[in-house]
């Protein structure tokens, strides 16, 4: 899934997806998420999942894909 740099409220640098074609699929078939911390895609989460546990950088900002879209941070 590609990805792009945001500054948080923080000014720390943050990751959020690119609404594309391979988003919609992962979106469409479910149970994806996407850390904010580090910009890795984590599998079964909710589609409504707010503040999960990242696997690979252990941050608190899995958020489900289709939270992300709502949230204003797919891009």
């Amino acid at each position: 899934m590609r990805k792009t740099t945001y500054k948080a409220r923080s000014g720390r640098t943050m990751f959020r997806p690119v609404f594309n074609k391979e988003f919609e699929r992962l979106a469409f078939e479910g149970n994806y998420g996407f850390c904010l911390a580090c910009g890795e895609e984590a599998e079964g989460v909710e589609p409504d999942a707010r503040g999960y546990t990242c696997s690979s950088c252990e941050e608190p900002k899995v958020y489900g894909l289709e939270e992300l879209v709502l949230m204003g941070l797919a891009r």
